[in-house]
């Protein structure tokens, strides 16, 4: 019985031990969930406004085309009427044919009016003599007939009362005034334009909307027929003033006018005109999936802390490491070929849908075979990942950097055409050959070089797959060509 008693003080002492042990490994696991949580959140809320930024900027190049083509239409209508005083706008086949032309040319996107003096409207081409309508009583009308000639004028959205469509007016006086006619209507068709917007919102509750500086709402999707032209945002509220003053931001509205959302909203002025996009991301859509997150990780937190089971570690690894997998490469840490495949075909359609150039390059690693057969696997992998790095610090946050596997790599080149792709590509390939990739097993520095193929791609019947092949054969003819050059097909 003598040893009993600091035997039992042992295993005391042992108890206490393990119960401080598990109290600090649980704390310490509460502590980085706490800090996992608000990082995460933070990331989410910052990749929302990269995203919204983009988005802002591609939705103001949209909507800075439809006013300009508008402003070129009228202008170069009143410049065929002041040429051809003669004939009657409203039965000339000529003038017809030209109207018709320009709608043509827009998609059907902007029709011209004609609207006298009076604010008699008529509809071109093929219009008969009698007006459609008197708009005498609408803003814009009267907006256009008290501004000088010539000065465009964005009115406030109407339904129109002929053909019952929302239409966004874009007047301006006429210089030359032909047959009565004063004012000259680029009437864009709103819902049209309306489309446009929701095919790119957020989903499933952001928006894009179309602001004038007096806080008029001319244009959102989703649409509300309710706050169409309404002025929702009242002049010298602390958001109107940013919008206008400012080229372009990001925000938190607390109480949006529409529907009383908190949102995250990117905004950009179109040009120098007074109208401002507004790109917006619903706070509680953003957060949704950070949330069921956050719930998921409590409550098997919860669940460690009352079993006292320790594995809670592993499983936060093994997911990262699983989320790591689907889309970034283990040995270099770029994008891997499936998160590289995924993101060029989403950028073509990007490219389609607004128009702007894209280029794409691959880059293969000159006679890398040799530096595995002469230094070994280790000594070649830290080539590759010496030339991730390189290739990291040499193109622009825009772009995207991937493995395709082995010693092949591609890079996607958004908004770029075939010289800027050439200029990112030769500042690669030199920064290669002045650097040292890695060095051996025993210290010896390996240097490499690079050949590089590089493809634009084509805004009809193209795909991300055969502008590979395109950039593929490229490569093929540098390495041909002999090596450590750059060559576009």
């Amino acid at each position: 019985m003598a040893d009993s008693a600091p035997s039992q003080g042992d295993n005391r002492r042992a108890i206490r031990n393990v119960a401080a042990l598990t109290a600090v490994f649980l704390a310490s696991l509460w502590g980085f969930f706490g800090y996992w949580a608000v990082s995460s959140r933070q990331e989410v809320m910052s990749s929302t406004e990269n995203g919204l930024l983009q988005m802002a900027h591609a939705v103001e190049q949209y909507a800075h085309n439809v006013v300009k083509m508008a402003e070129i239409i009228q202008t170069s209508a009143e410049h065929w009427l002041a040429e051809n005083r003669a004939v009657d706008p409203l039965t000339d086949q000529g003038f017809a044919s030209l109207v018709e032309d320009f709608r043509k040319k827009t998609g059907g996107l902007i029709d011209i009016r004609l609207i006298t003096s009076s604010g008699d409207l008529h509809f071109l081409p093929g219009d008969s003599g009698q007006p459609r309508d008197n708009v005498a009583d609408r803003e814009y009308f009267q907006a256009a007939m008290r501004a000088p000639p010539g000065k465009q004028h964005i009115g406030v959205p109407v339904v129109s009362r002929v053909t019952g469509q929302w239409r966004l007016p874009i007047t301006t006086q006429m210089v030359h005034r032909n047959r009565g006619f004063a004012v000259m209507n680029a009437s864009v068709n709103l819902t049209e334009m309306i489309e446009t917007f929701e095919q790119e919102r957020r989903k499933p509750r952001g928006s894009i909307s179309l602001w004038r500086d007096d806080g008029i709402l001319l244009a959102r999707a989703p649409h509300d027929d309710g706050a169409i032209g309404k002025p929702l945002a009242k002049p010298g509220s602390l958001q109107l003033e940013m919008i206008t003053r400012n080229r372009q931001g990001f925000f938190v509205w607390e109480d949006t006018p529409v529907d009383g959302a908190k949102r995250l909203v990117s905004y950009r002025r179109i040009g120098d005109l007074p109208i401002v996009i507004l790109v917006t991301a619903n706070l509680d859509d953003t957060l949704e999936p950070w949330r069921r997150q956050v719930i998921m990780v409590s409550i098997a937190l919860v669940f460690v802390t009352v079993w006292g089971a320790l594995f809670s570690g592993q499983l936060v690894d093994a997911l990262g490491r699983l989320a790591r997998l689907a889309t970034v490469d283990a040995l270099t840490a770029l994008s891997n070929r499936r998160h590289l495949m995924e993101s060029g075909t989403h950028e073509l359609a990007r490219m389609r849908r607004y128009g702007s150039p894209m280029a794409l390059m691959i880059l293969d690693v000159d006679d890398f075979k040799h530096i595995n057969d002469a230094w070994g696997h280790p000594t070649g992998d830290r080539v590759l990942q010496g030339l991730a790095r390189a290739m990291n610090e040499a193109v622009r946050d825009q772009d995207t950097v991937g493995r395709l596997g082995g010693e092949e790599f591609a890079v996607i080149l958004p908004e770029t055409d075939q010289a800027g792709a050439t200029i990112i590509a030769e500042r690669i390939r030199a920064a290669v050959q002045d650097s040292v990739m890695a060095t051996t097993d025993d210290g010896v520095p390996v240097r490499v070089t690079v050949s590089i193929g590089i493809t634009t791609l084509a805004s009809e019947n193209d795909s991300f797959e055969a502008a590979l092949g395109r950039a593929d054969k490229a490569l093929y003819r540098a390495k041909e060509g002999g090596r450590n050059r750059v060559i576009a097909d």
